[in-house]
């Protein structure tokens, strides 16, 4: 499932504050900016907004269970 962002330009605009302009959009919005991938970016010069659609998937790691077992070497 991935998530809509709707960024405007003038909030953007300055090279030396988008980076934590852009964190606090991704936290409002429930990500993270380091961890949360961009699938696609897209500019509408005309309306002056940014559309970012956010892949938001959360993976899990299953630890070591008893049923998953490693096969010898050769099968």
């Amino acid at each position: 499932m991935s998530k809509e962002i709707i960024v405007e330009h003038k909030d953007i605009a300055n090279s030396k504050t988008i980076t934590n302009v852009m964190e606090n959009i991704f936290k409002a919005n429930g990500l993270n900016i380091h961890k949360d991938e961009v699938e696609i970016l897209e500019d509408d010069h005309r309306k002056g907004i940014r559309r970012l659609q956010v892949k938001n998937t959360k993976y899990f790691s299953v630890g070591d269970v008893p049923w998953h077992k490693k096969q010898p070497m050769g099968l």
